[in-house]
């Protein structure tokens, strides 16, 4: 599970997946915090907000940044029709893995 947030936590985000082809590893963060930017299809990007939290603003680039209405903060950058650009930190997996045997009893 990759997961992000605003500055304020008034907006969350997620993305259950990230394909091997979408990491890559030119976009791992210098920071303490391990975020990796990458690019994932609009429709895998969950959104938890109030909807008056979001707002869209258009560039002259034909992109859409997708900010924060109440901190500012960008939480994604829409760079075509279908595809946007966002941070995220991995946060673990949703089922756990089964257990590791060395030996079978």
């Amino acid at each position: 599970m990759y997961r992000g947030s605003c500055s304020c936590q008034a907006i969350q985000y997620e993305i259950e997946h990230i394909d091997e082809f979408e990491a890559d590893d030119e976009t791992l963060t210098q920071t303490d915090t391990s975020k990796l930017r990458t690019a994932v299809e609009k429709e895998r990007l969950v959104i938890d907000c109030a909807p008056s939290a979001l707002a869209e603003l258009h560039q002259a680039n034909g992109e859409t940044h997708h900010v924060c209405n109440v901190c500012g903060s960008v939480i994604c950058i829409e760079v075509s029709p279908n595809k946007v650009l966002l941070d995220v930190t991995f946060s673990g997996h949703d089922a756990l893995a089964e257990p590791h045997r060395q030996f079978i009893l």
